[in-house]
């Protein structure tokens, strides 16, 4: 069992350091994680996130620390985009015109069925969701209160992720969800796992 004493860091330095390895052995964490799992107080928290942020918006790190959808991780800047894709197997990149304009769609009307996707397109877009799914970019869930319990869609975490968004809001205000106006910038089409 580790102590109190072995638990909280004694210096600013110190606590810098813990929420640093904190934010790089997890998958994101929020500001409310990382003081339950110090001790330490919001303003500590933030500070240190703050010193954090500002050491590696340095020209001399591949990578800086941004806060999506409210849990904070590491990102591969866009300069290294294109080098840390080759280590990935997959990417937006790779994405087809007809997923895109699925994604599109499930982003902009969440949650939806594969039902409701098929009225913005023709036919049922079965390959498509299945390729999302596997890409962690869309995540499914049964939906009780409608007759036969259909599927509903919804873009994860991983999604805002990929995209470098905080929230769907951005996504919500487009109007046009066809595959012509769903264009990912170049700096977000680093590979996902």
């Amino acid at each position: 069992m580790i102590s109190q004493k072995e638990r909280c860091p004694s210096t600013k330095a110190d606590l810098i350091a813990e929420i640093e390895a904190l934010i790089m052995a997890s998958h994101g964490l929020s500001t409310n994680e990382i003081m339950h799992i110090t001790g330490k107080k919001r303003n500590e928290v933030l500070e240190a996130i703050d010193n954090i942020e500002e050491r590696y918006s340095s020209e001399e790190h591949g990578v800086e620390l941004k806060n999506v959808a409210g849990k904070y991780s590491f990102f591969t800047k866009v300069k290294y985009a294109k080098v840390v894709s080759k280590l990935r197997k997959k990417s937006v990149m790779d994405l087809t015109r007809s997923q895109m304009e699925v994604l599109a769609i499930i982003a902009k009307n969440q949650p939806i069925t594969m039902k409701e996707i098929s009225n913005f397109r023709s036919g049922l877009p079965v390959g498509q969701v299945k390729e999302l799914l596997a890409m962690r970019l869309i995540k499914r869930k049964r939906d009780k209160s409608k007759k036969g319990n259909p599927y509903i869609y919804t873009t994860t975490d991983e999604f805002l992720k990929t995209l470098g968004i905080s929230d769907l809001s951005v996504v919500k205000g487009k109007e046009d969800v066809s595959a012509e106006n769903t264009k990912v910038p170049e700096n977000v089409r680093s590979g996902i796992a």
